[in-house]
């Protein structure tokens, strides 16, 4: 039944209510009211600026002295729309997000100027006050121009480097697009390192395209990934804004990026480097460096072979070459006796084709050591490059050259059904490492007879006991169980006419001791390097 009783209380209770939602409705339409007003000044605004970019959008897309006229067109309107107007919103608008996007607009328009002409702002940090302002705009007619400026802001850099790769084709300023690489592919940088963050944004965000690109190569390419993803952004701005006051320079900022990605320099791996298992790094640059390819034989920059010389064209058919081998001699000598020196005398960097016969590289190794500045120059990196683990980097292998009187003879039986066959007589030149050590002899050895890799015990009559034998590995780890296992002195033989390749191979895994961290501590014990007759 109904209870009359508490008919009074309901009523007030109503009543109550009524006149609470009677107060609160006037404050909820004044602060709509206030974020409306604020939402049309800022559309009036930014309408204003975005109908003086238009009509002054630049009619040159080349720089014209020492500013690029884009820079000049978008910092001559960066301030067109002044903080005080905006202060004027916030206050029209207080208490609504509106007030909060009046003051991030004013936070990004000042920073345009200042990192569009004076640079004063770091990309980053640019970014950051174009982001803050850009989402707190979504659904704004004024988005527009946010999203717009998130486009200016690659090309502006484009805009800072308009003869990228004109120079030269290892542009060194592809490095300042970094950070806009890393924007544009969505990637987080951990390290510092340039190179391998590089690297690992390939591996991340690339599927591939950098697999067979060397690493030292790899940021210039990077640039046309990087271009065709802003020709993808220009592409989805067009789409989500059609008709925009942007879209006259957008068409034609589109063919620019289009050029930019035809002038990406072709790469190559000149010489193409054999694979090595080495986590030690061997960069070319600012260092002494031993061409032996098809293309010429040079040091330090010294053309010394070459097959388009008019005077004695060059073979590279690898016959013995007494008088180059002097002239490698000479030309050290004569730098070691002066008194500057614009490169690292302490090393000696050797950069041979796969198939440079031994016996050829040997002599103009050994040419280095000779002489009374002969301490001087003791080391050198023989150059090959890591593709095992994807990275591709440019790595090698120190020896140190033994003095021709510390040079280690010694025999071996070279296995039957191998290239080369019978009793061999051999010489120990160098030992991997940066220490000379001595050997007057060896009981463990590796031969690459030029089919298969052998290892085995050698006695001093050169028998050769014990063998293991399997097919050549490449860059791969077979020895390195073998390796890890010896407590004497290995010794890594070749036939002298075998190339620089099967040197290599046979000291994949041997060379150097392998752990979680990469290939790059010395073994335990010497392992020297030998070639064989």
């Amino acid at each position: 039944m109904f209870n009359r009783r508490r008919l009074p209380s309901l009523l007030v209770a109503s009543l109550l209510s009524l006149a609470a939602l009677m107060a609160c409705g006037p404050k909820k339409n004044a602060k709509e009211e206030r974020a409306g007003k604020g939402d049309e000044r800022l559309a009036e605004l930014m309408a204003e600026r975005r109908q003086r970019l238009a009509a002054s959008i630049p009619a040159s897309d080349v720089p014209d002295g020492s500013t690029h006229p884009w820079l000049n067109w978008v910092s001559q309107v960066a301030g067109t729309v002044s903080r005080a107007e905006l202060k004027k919103v916030a206050v029209v608008a207080r208490g609504t997000p509106t007030a909060n996007t009046a003051d991030e607009l004013a936070t990004w328009l000042e920073a345009q100027k200042a990192f569009y002409f004076e640079e004063k702002l770091a990309p980053m940090e640019y970014w950051r006050d174009l982001s803050v302002a850009r989402n707190s705009s979504v659904g704004k007619p004024w988005q527009v121009d946010l999203d717009f400026d998130q486009i200016f802001f690659h090309a502006a850099q484009v805009a800072r480097t308009p003869d990228l790769f004109v120079r030269a084709p290892d542009d060194d300023r592809v490095t300042h697009y970094f950070n806009y690489w890393l924007l544009v592919f969505g990637f987080e940088a951990k390290t510092s390192l340039y190179q391998d963050e590089t690297n690992k944004l390939c591996k991340d965000k690339l599927a591939g395209f950098c697999d067979p690109i060397p690493m030292e190569l790899r940021p210039y390419q990077v640039m046309k990934p990087y271009y065709q993803k802003v020709q993808e952004m220009i592409a989805a701005f067009r789409k989500a804004w059609p008709g925009s006051a942007y879209e006259p320079f957008l068409q034609r900022l589109d063919a620019v990026y289009a050029k930019r990605i035809a002038e990406v320099p072709a790469w190559a791996d000149e010489p193409k480097l054999v694979s090595m298992r080495s986590g030690v790094p061997a960069p070319l640059p600012g260092n002494a460096v031993l061409y032996v390819t098809a293309k010429g034989v040079s040091l330090m920059d010294n053309a010394l072979r070459k097959p388009d010389d008019p005077a004695r064209p060059w073979k590279p058919d690898w016959s013995a070459d007494p008088e180059l081998v002097q002239a490698v001699s000479a030309l050290v000598q004569d730098v070691r006796s002066s008194t500057v020196s614009n490169f690292n005398q302490s090393r000696l960097l050797a950069v041979p084709d796969a198939d440079v016969p031994m016996r050829y590289l040997e002599a103009l190794l050994r040419a280095t050591i000779v002489g009374e500045h002969a301490q001087e120059w003791p080391t050198v990196i023989l150059v090959g490059r890591r593709r095992a683990d994807g990275s591709n980097e440019r790595v090698g292998f120190t020896i140190s050259l033994l003095d021709t009187q510390k040079a280690v003879p010694f025999k071996l039986d070279a296995p039957a059904g191998g290239a080369a066959r019978g009793k061999l007589s051999c010489t120990a030149f160098a030992v991997v490492g940066a220490q000379r050590f001595e050997a007057k002899g060896f009981a463990s050895a590796v031969f690459h007879d030029g089919k298969a890799i052998h290892v085995g015990r050698l006695s001093l009559d050169g028998a050769f006991r014990e063998v293991q034998s399997a097919p050549g590995h490449g860059e791969g780890d077979r020895l390195e169980a073998w390796a890890d296992t010896q407590t004497a002195s290995v010794v890594v033989a070749v036939p002298s006419s075998l190339g620089y390749a099967g040197l290599v191979e046979a000291l994949n895994g041997v060379a150097l001791r392998c752990t979680a961290q990469g290939c790059k501590q010395d073994r335990t014990v010497p392992v020297f390097v030998a070639t064989c007759d």
